[in-house]
């Protein structure tokens, strides 16, 4: 497909230009991806290695929270402190989850209050999710700061009428109900989904169960206004209450404790869409927020309140038939207040890509950017990246970026405790390369088999020092390993997802594996269906050993079962049994996790 035949696609569809659109075309390597070039691009096209977990893999695999996709997923690690509305971070590469950046529906979601900058996935809710697409390695060309592991971009879903009601262990009871409509490019979508669970102990030592319950409201829209104008709108909130355990007197060890957590989060977006002859535009104006408060006894033990503000245009121009030129510019406020720290910054950033085809098997592209910061110094990235369609079925991709995460509000502030700030932090600097290879097999060529290897050196990393009581770049980290990713259909009716990733990734200062990011990771699922409307699945998930505090967490291999009866086109029961051999472990040290547990539900689809 040439960049021609691939720009007049994307005038078809305008609005995906800022994310809200991807699907498949006739072959699985002519899937459009937006993620890599924040723009929609043949996945054959991006040299860039990407993951994708589409809505049906979520509907099938009836995964309850993003975090629950994402622990599936080639080159990502999850950490979860124990069961439902434990604070739950995301790792790719062996970055920590402040140096991974969270986009929904376009916008940037990390908590600018959070230490580190990092996004919880605990209240994000799968249901609401058209989309995920997981784009690893260094990737601050487009995206700025906080994406030195890679990004992590969610789509939120369209258009339909549906809904759904289960309930299971523990107490557990979760429903959703959505309404929507698509008509000549206009669509229309609330949703409104809840979860509520007695739960277990958050404290692997414990005995008292920890409760949760939130619930999630999601709006979007978007028309046009005219041939070449379009408007679209996003707006989701999420308000949560989890029960937590805390490090009660004497022992100040992890324990029962009373404490509870209550979540506000908020995501708002405008966006304007344009698109003429060779050139198509957004403008994204965008507002994310999030107040946590937590209590013991009804009396206030923290709080921490976030938000940031962003403006950012991107324009995507056809120079000619094989040459495309991405540019645009951001700016953002932040803020936050929390732990003594009421600050607020503001940031800029303009950056441009080339994408050149100089023969019709080879896609190159490379660019830069420029950060600017009003609280520190600024910083200067570059990527680039190569695709060879050497024929129909194998492809070799390469790519090289440099990253940064920006010093958090919290990291530049802090001050409790005799902690001296530090004025003169810098951004983390990172810098790292992958190749890959991908087969391509079968009738339609839908199965797929591939293999990446990849390295990233983190220089300039933010930690804490006791010795100078503060804030300072000390660290220096690195990570190498190799991520494999397979499809394959066993026959018509079994078919089989694999993934394994390898991670070494340490402090060189201490030579340390580390934290919470396991060598080996792995998850295989195999699907059967004996009849048409019956589906059967089993997945197995396999996490190596981790280095964590204050005892490292041992490996594990957990089984989760599940099957699906259609009784109608619009009917559908299903159920499922999580960790079915009652497997011992911890996710986070200390932290203790469902045993056995089975859930079943009903799901209508209009």
């Amino acid at each position: 497909m040439t960049l021609l035949s691939t720009r007049a696609l994307r005038y078809c569809l305008p609005s995906a230009l800022a994310g809200a659109i991807a699907f498949n075309l006739a072959h699985a390597e002519d899937e459009i991806i937006v993620s890599a070039l924040r723009a929609p691009t043949p996945l054959s096209e991006t040299g860039s290695s990407v993951s994708v977990i589409t809505a049906e893999d979520i509907i099938e695999r009836q995964y309850v929270f993003a975090a629950d996709a994402l622990r599936d997923a080639a080159g990502v690690a999850i950490a979860q402190n124990g069961g439902a509305g434990g604070v739950s971070s995301a790792r790719i590469r062996g970055a920590s989850s402040g140096q991974t950046l969270i986009v929904i529906d376009g916008v940037v979601a990390n908590d600018p209050s959070a230490p580190q900058g990092g996004f919880n996935f605990a209240n994000l809710d799968a249901s609401t999710v058209e989309r995920i697409e997981v784009l690893r390695g260094p990737q601050s060309l487009l995206y700025g700061a906080d994406a030195i592991g890679g990004v992590i971009a969610i789509t939120t879903r369209r258009g339909g009428t549906e809904g759904f009601l289960e309930g299971g262990s523990f107490g557990t009871a979760r429903a959703g109900l959505a309404a929507g409509f698509e008509n000549k490019g206009a669509y229309g979508r609330l949703s409104l989904s809840g979860v509520t669970t007695d739960g277990v102990s958050r404290a692997a030592s414990g005995t008292e169960k920890d409760g949760y319950r939130s619930g999630t409201a999601v709006l979007s829209a978007g028309a046009g206004f005219s041939e070449n104008w379009r408007g679209e709108i996003a707006l989701r909130t999420t308000h949560s209450r989890a029960e937590i355990d805390g490090f009660p007197p004497p022992a100040y060890t992890l324990g029962d404790t009373a404490e509870v957590e209550r979540t506000e989060d908020y995501l708002a977006s405008g966006r304007l869409l344009q698109s003429f002859a060779n050139f198509n535009g957004a403008l994204t104006v965008a507002y994310n927020a999030i107040d946590r408060r937590n209590t013991d006894n009804g009396v206030e033990t923290y709080s921490a309140k976030g938000d940031r503000v962003t403006v950012d245009y991107l324009a995507d121009i056809a120079l000619s038939e094989n040459i495309r030129l991405l540019a645009g510019a951001e700016a953002e406020r932040t803020s936050a207040e929390v732990s003594g720290v009421d600050e607020s910054a503001k940031a800029g950033a303009l950056f441009a890509a080339l994408e050149v085809e100089p023969v019709e098997a080879v896609t190159l592209s490379v660019g830069g950017r420029r950060d600017e910061f009003s609280n520190f110094e600024g910083a200067t990235t570059a990527r680039a990246s190569a695709v060879w369609r050497v024929d129909e079925t194998w492809r070799l991709r390469a790519s090289w970026g440099e990253g940064f995460r920006a010093p958090s509000l919290f990291e530049l502030n802090y001050d409790q405790f005799g902690t001296v700030p530090n004025p003169d932090l810098r951004p983390e600097k990172a810098n790292g390369f992958d190749v890959g290879v991908e087969k391509l097999f079968g009738p339609d060529r839908g199965q797929r088999v591939a293999v990446t290897l990849f390295r990233t050196r983190v220089e300039d990393q933010i930690d804490f020092d006791l010795g100078g009581n503060g804030y300072f770049n000390i660290d220096e980290t690195r990570s190498r390993g190799v991520e494999v990713e397979g499809s394959f259909a066993l026959s018509p009716r079994l078919s089989a997802d694999l993934t394994y990733t390898f991670t070494d990734a340490i402090d060189l200062a201490t030579d340390t594996q580390l934290l919470r990011q396991p060598k080996h990771k792995g998850t295989a699922i195999v699907t059967y269906k004996p009849v048409d409307k019956l589906s059967l699945s089993a997945s197995v998930i396999v996490n190596g050993r981790e280095n964590d505090s204050p005892a490292p967490n041992d490996g594990f291999v957990r089984l989760d079962l599940r099957g699906a009866y259609q009784i109608t086109d619009a009917l559908e029961i299903y159920g499922r049994m999580e960790n079915a051999t009652d497997t011992e472990y911890q996710d986070v040290s200390g932290y203790g996790e469902p045993g056995l547990a089975a859930y079943g539900g009903v799901r209508v689809r209009l």
